[in-house]
């Protein structure tokens, strides 16, 4: 029986009872609708009362107090901090974005702050629309692109080349990213014939390791000039530069052993800046057995500071018979074999004193310092003032160095090293390692090498040249330096100590690393490669690609960064 059955027959009383409750019941669901609505109005009010009331209460704050001018000053320098990407869903907000959110004034000072909004990682953390509100917000700043991985899709390239392109006289710093040489290909093209008028500082990477099938046609970039360019960071592949008078060089070891940079291509690279470089940083893979026939060694008058790796010298690319470093003041050598590190000695013995007699800094990382080192090499340095070694291999040099200061005292001639006031050990592995090799069964026989540092010490004490400073440094260096200070209290021996026991990077090629432009731009890709790596771990080939970002495929997870509110 339906409902209208059941109306109808009930009788007048019944239905006048009915009517009068639904009545009732649309007259209460009315009050309710309208106190919901009140409750609604008054919850805003209160909230509306409570954030003025937040606001007057936030005046009182120390950093309330200060002028806009100082707060926009901190608000760049937080720009610094390289943050961790925790997340495996979403990437972090920059920490403009975030400084934009805390309140109504911090907002307003942000947003007033060109200078916050020059730096855009596109699709890194910028997607389009966020590259868009950077570009309008940065008003005429100088701007710092970093440009990709994974752009080479055609709407990519659009966007770059509609938005990026146009701008480059106002790019101050651009980095290209690639993860193919295909994409390094399709971008670089986009940047070949325009000028950079403000352009000074260039990175060119591609973390292609893959063999190449055959040999990579010259990448040509600012054909038309980059004046102002003084810093370049190139992985080991034939781009070539712009005219300028840039002052640092650094060869990336990308794209990996199996894709050596030739030596004649190198030498393309290096001979149009080789009268204003002052830096040299070599660590990507140089091939070349030998000199060409009538060739000689490209002259570099200004260079200061050079640095080899290992890397450079596998392929047998010989460094000093192909540049020369009259003036050099700093020489790094990284990794280096046993067989490459003395060559370098032989070469620095033979030309003495015509060359490295301004040699100011040797340091050795990681190198196989061979037994055949003699007073020869100190004799071609003697201006030296800091020596850098790795305690594992530190015997043959300290012990050269104790040895000609023992001479020296014994013949009461200066010693060798007789400007020598620095010495830094760096210590890549536990001191507990160091103590399996000692045949001792007391306890208080010292480990070699607080044995050897002590005598090194002392001895140049007794030459009338004593250490001004001994440095301590590497992930394993507190227990060492712990140690050390209390060998040297318990020897009454007074010499400043520095400990630096900050971790460094996880690759070994980069240990060498400054904390500079150039490596903020590295820690930021290599983090962005991690959380996609780890995105399609967790979520598989299969999961829901739903939100187009530069030619990469991705889960269709709300994320703030794509917005600049």
């Amino acid at each position: 029986m339906n409902s209208t059955t059941t109306v109808s027959c009930l009788d007048d009383d019944s239905q006048r009872e009915l009517d009068d409750l639904n009545k009732r019941i649309n007259a209460l669901q009315e009050r309710k609708h309208a106190l919901t609505l009140e409750a609604f109005q008054v919850h805003t009010a209160i909230r509306t009362l409570q954030s003025r009331a937040a606001h007057i209460t936030n005046k009182t704050a120390p950093v309330s107090r200060l002028p806009s001018d100082v707060l926009a000053i901190i608000f760049e320098e937080s720009r610094r901090l390289l943050i961790p990407w925790s997340s495996v869903v979403k990437r972090p907000l920059s920490p403009e974005v975030q400084l934009s959110h805390v309140s109504s004034r911090w907002r307003e000072v942000a947003l007033s702050t060109p200078a916050l909004w020059t730096t855009i990682r596109f699709p890194i953390l910028h997607k389009e629309t966020a590259a868009m509100a950077y570009l309008q917000r940065c008003n005429q700043a100088p701007l710092n692109i970093h440009i990709g991985p994974r752009v080479s899709d055609p709407d990519s390239l659009r966007f770059i080349a509609a938005q990026f392109v146009p701008r480059l006289n106002q790019i101050r710093e651009l980095t290209i990213d690639t993860n193919e040489r295909q994409e390094l290909c399709a971008l670089l093209p986009l940047f070949a014939e325009e000028p950079a008028s403000i352009l000074r500082r260039l990175r060119i990477c591609c973390d292609d390791t893959r063999s190449a099938s055959g040999a990579v046609s010259r990448l040509d970039i600012f054909k038309a000039g980059a004046p102002l360019l003084s810093d370049v960071r190139l992985s080991a592949l034939a781009v070539g530069l712009p005219q300028c008078s840039a002052t640092t060089l650094h060869l990336e070891q990308q794209p990996g052993p199996g894709n050596p940079l030739s030596r004649l291509t190198f030498l393309d690279i290096l001979v149009p800046l080789s009268a204003t470089l002052t830096t040299l940083h070599l660590r990507g893979y140089i091939s070349g057995f030998h000199q060409e026939p009538g060739s000689t060694p490209v002259e570099l008058p200004a260079l200061k500071e050079l640095l080899v790796c290992g890397n450079t010298l596998n392929h047998g690319f010989n460094v000093f018979r192909n540049i020369s470093t009259p003036a050099i003041r700093t020489l790094s050598l990284i990794n280096v074999k046993r067989q490459g590190l003395s060559s370098i000695h032989k070469f620095i013995a033979r030309t003495s004193p015509e060359h490295f007699q301004h040699l100011h800094t040797l340091r050795y990382i990681n190198c196989e310092i061979d037994d055949d080192l003699d007073v020869y090499l100190p004799h071609a340095t003697s201006a030296l003032t800091e020596l850098v070694v790795s305690v594992k291999h530190h015997a043959h040099l300290l012990r050269l160095l104790l040895n000609s200061d023992r001479q020296a005292a014994l013949h009461g001639v200066p010693p060798l090293w007789r400007n020598l006031r620095t010495l830094t050990l760096r210590v890549f592995e536990p001191l507990d390692r160091e103590r399996e090799d000692v045949d001792s069964d007391e306890e208080d026989d010292l480990p070699p090498t607080m044995g050897l540092l002590l005598e090194v010490v002392q001895e140049r004490k007794a030459v009338g040249k004593p250490l001004d400073l001994l440095r301590i440094e590497g992930p394993h260096a507190r227990p060492f330096y712990e140690e050390f200070t209390t060998l040297l209290m318990k020897t009454h021996e007074d010499i400043y100590t520095e400990l630096f026991s900050a971790s460094f990077p996880s690759s070994v090629d980069a240990q060498e690393s400054e904390v500079d432009w150039a490596f903020a731009a590295y820690y930021i890709a290599k983090q962005y490669r991690l959380y996609i790596f780890k995105k399609h771990q967790q979520f598989g080939p299969h999961c829901n690609p739903a939100i187009h970002s530069g030619g990469l495929p991705v889960v269709a997870y709300p994320s703030t960064h794509t917005q600049v509110p």
